[in-house]
Order: C-alpha cells, then structure tokens, then sequence
C-alpha cells in the first residue's frame, strides 16, 4: 500500500485530537472474525457453542465464542505498514491513539498488547456489535466532545468519517471515494491498496500445479488410444474437470492453513496469509469452482467419472481438515490422490485399469510426497515441529528412508511387469520397455539426491515440470513406451 496525506498542514489535528483506528482491513489487510470462523470449522465439536451464542447474542456473540474455541495469534497477523507508521507519528505528536473495531474485544486487546501502540481499546462484546452507528456512538462517547480522527477501509464507517473532524482512507472502495468526496471530510491518509481480487484467486487456486493433472492421460496414453478422437477429447475435459476442482481444493487448503504458512518463509507471501484475499471470498470461490467441476463432470462425461471426482473431493477435503496432521497417513493419503487421477482418466476414456500401473503409481507418488516432507524437514532445526503436520526435525534421516524406499519399490513394480505375460502381449518390441527402467531410476534417484543438496523448491512435482533434465527424461520414456508398442522385433530377453 502507498499513503500519500492530503490535508494541509495548517488543518492537522493538534494533541487535543485522538486517533481512532479501525483493525479489519485498516489496520490489519484481512478479517480477524474470519480467519477465526475458518480456524474453528476445523473442529466440528467447536460448532454446538458458536451456534448457541450466536442464537443467544447475534454477531457478537459468534465473534466472542470463535475466541473461546480458537486460538488467535496477532504477532502473525499481515499489519499494514502505512497505517502503523501513521500511528507512530500521532503518538509521537502527543494524541491519544485508540483501536476502534467490530472485533471481539478480546481480540483487539490482543492486538493492542502486541503492538504497544495504542491507548484504549473499543470493541464488540456479547449483545453488542461495535459496527457503523454503534462504534460512531462509543467513539464520540470516548471522545468527550473533542474533534477526533477515523482510519477506517468501508462503507460501514461512512457515517463516522461525516462526523468526523480529519479522516484516513485504508483502500478506499469506489463507493467509499464517492463519499468522501461529497463529505467534505478533510483526508489525512490515503492509502491505495494494489489488492486485486481477481488476481489473487488466480494465484491461490495454482494454476502452475495443474500439471500434476496430465496423469489423467495416462491411461489412454498406456493403451494406445490416444488416436481415438473420442477418448482424446474425454481426456482433455477430464484435465478441464480435475484441474477446476484441485484449484477449489488449493483454494480450501490455503484456508486452513493460513497460520502455517505465516510461519514458512516463503508461503508467506500467499493470498490468504498475505491478507490479499479475504478468508469469505476464498470460501465462496472454493464452493464455487467445485459447483462447476462436478457440474461439468456429470454432464459431458460417464457417471463413473463424475463418482470419482466425489471420492477425490472428500479425500482431500479430509486431507485438508485432518490427515494431514498425521505422519505417514498424510503420505500415504497424497500418494492415492494423485493415483486417483490416473483412475479418473481411465474413468473419462472408458479404459480398464492395470493393476501394475496402479501399484507402480501408488509408490511412485508415495516417495514424491516423502520427498516434499523431506524438503520441509531440512529446514527446520531437529527440535522443531512443522507446522500443521506431525514431523519433527530430527525425523529427516527416517523420511528419507521411507521415500528412497518406496521409489525401490515402484521401480521393483515397473521391472516385474516388463517381464510379465501381459507386457509381451501388448507391445510388438516389449524389450525396448526394459530402457525406461534406467531411465525412470535415473530421475528419480537424482531428484532425492538434489533435494538432499537442497537444489529442488518446495515442491517436487514443480521441480520436474520445470527442470530441463526431467522434460527429457519423460519425453524419452514416453517415446520408448510409443515405440514399444509400434515396432516389431525378436524377444532378446528371455
């Protein structure tokens, strides 16, 4: 955000002026109740209490019960820096600074605790929700009379900026800018938000991770009807289908994870933990992309299809929400999802499914999800707990284990089925099958050995679509599996 004053000097509010400032979207570039809301659906034995208060007290009441049920954490809060600096400098200048917000008090007195910069606190407590005329009527109450200046971001606070004798705009809205114009106000602050709405869900629903979504062509790739426009077309609408509701899921996912990923270094600096979007808006376009997946599944493609991304939603809808803080079982649970694409494509084309593919799949993706927990270990002190996930730093050395040694087991997986009946019977020249196995133990053994040297990000699957060796890796597989097929040569293995 940039602040630029407005007012002249000779129209600043003196020491005599307090300063009340706003905390949801002013102070803070999120929601507090939100976030909050969100925390607790992670808990289904915390609803029965928010319900009652809510019935018993409103608004105020939910806002008081989130408190009880979840933990709020204002030191991970996204702050913005204009509205702090501002702050400083009344406080410097002698005026009483006070937080005056919608917010739970106990929220905002966490808040205030935190930053050491305010003087008083004005809240929503049960049966009271300090919003639009409330909180004008307890800041003029607080007041005594005295001119007293607003930072506030909507247009709720639209009647205490016309009461107001100075004014801060914190990413003012079109309808905001409208009344502060005909208001007359005088502005001290306006701070323009480069908040996008639209581009921060691009960026929250990954559409960079869609590329994990091409397994949906590996069924039709594996049975050669790749040249059937019929199955192609199907294909193509099941990657359409599957990547809309995995960016509904990275949507939901990001949600519940808002406090973790304010620990991570880089994630960060992702749209809900940044406060770029609101907590109800990524809700709503979660609830949204899933609506239109499944909508889209069930009318261009067989019902089996559409079945299969049901069970893909609810596992990872439970992998969101609770396995994920499981060791092992979060591994595992990863390793099904990204088989269940496989399935899915099978689904979409009408394809029959190997049993071979379907154990090779499982443990190849089983070691890619150790891989990414490996990663996230080696940066951790060996004390410390990953956030939102049951592994511990001085766990790496076993991680790594487990990993190496399903990848052994997928590569196991893929040797015996060259040599098996079913393979002879499918491909004209089945020995040149036995050139993807060094070619997959190859890739897959260099990527745990640059992990270990700390050469691949935080995401494996990102680190071979982008990796110049990896696309050559799986270009050559995939012509050796195409060739394979098409050419006719004498068994030399036996």
């Amino acid at each position: 955000m940039n602040a630029a004053p407005t007012s002249p000097a000779s129209s600043a509010p003196g020491a005599e002026n307090p300063l009340y400032v706003d905390l949801d979207g002013t102070l803070i570039r999120t929601d507090a109740a939100q976030e909050l809301l969100i925390e607790s659906l992670k808990v289904p034995a915390r609803w029965p209490g928010i319900v009652r208060a809510g019935r018993q007290d409103g608004r105020s009441g939910i806002k008081h019960a989130l408190w009880d049920e979840t933990r709020f954490r204002p030191e991970l809060l996204p702050y913005n820096d204009d509205v702090l600096i501002y702050m400083r400098q009344a406080r410097e200048e002698g005026r009483r600074v006070v937080l005056a917000t919608a917010a739970d008090r106990r929220a905002a007195e966490a808040v205030a605790a935190h930053l050491g910069l305010f003087d008083g606190v004005l809240a929503s407590e049960p049966g009271r929700n300090l919003k639009g005329g409330a909180k004008l009527e307890a800041i003029e109450a607080d007041a005594g009379g005295a001119a007293f200046e607003y930072l506030g971001d909507n247009r709720a606070d639209i009647p205490i900026w016309n009461r107001a004798g100075w004014a801060g705009f914190v990413a003012p809205s079109g309808a905001v800018e409208e009344a502060r114009r005909r208001s007359g106000t005088r502005a001290t602050l306006v701070s323009h938000s480069d908040r996008s709405l639209t581009h921060g869900l691009w960026k929250a629903m990954r559409p960079h991770q869609w590329s994990k979504n091409v397994l949906v062509f590996v069924p039709l790739l594996l049975s050669h009807q790749y040249g059937h426009a019929g199955a192609l077309l199907a294909a193509v609408m099941a990657f359409v289908c599957v990547s809309i509701l995995a960016s509904s899921v990275y949507l939901a996912n990001d949600l519940v994870d808002i406090e973790a990923d304010r620990r991570h270094r880089s994630k960060r600096n992702r749209p809900f933990a940044s406060g770029a979007v609101l907590p109800v808006e990524g809700a709503g376009a979660a609830l949204g992309l899933a609506a239109l997946a499944l909508m889209l599944a069930f009318l261009t493609l067989p019902a089996k299809f559409g079945a299969i991304l049901l069970v893909y939603l609810a596992m990872t809808t439970a992998y969101s929400f609770v396995l994920k803080r499981f060791s092992t079982i979060d591994t595992i649970v990863l390793g099904m999802l990204y088989t269940l694409r496989i399935v899915a494509g099978a689904a979409a084309c009408g394809i029959a499914v190997s049993s071979w593919l379907l154990t090779f799949s499982l443990f190849f993706f089983v070691s890619l999800a150790y891989l990414k927990r490996a990663i996230e270990l080696d940066r951790v002190e060996e004390t410390t707990k990953l956030p939102s996930r049951n592994y511990w730093g001085a766990e790496l050395a076993t991680v790594r284990a487990f990993g190496i040694a399903n990848a052994a087991a997928a590569m196991l997986t893929l040797a015996q089925y060259m040599s098996s009946a079913t393979a002879s019977q499918t491909y004209g020249a089945a020995d040149l099958l036995w050139l993807v196995l060094p070619l997959m133990m190859f890739w897959i053994y260099r990527t745990w050995m640059w992990a270990c040297r700390g050469k691949i990000g935080d995401d494996p699957v990102i680190f071979a679509v982008t990796d110049r060796i990896s696309q050559l890796t799986f270009a050559a597989t995939v012509l050796l599996v195409i060739a394979a097929r098409y050419l006719t040569m004498e068994p030399l293995i036996q």
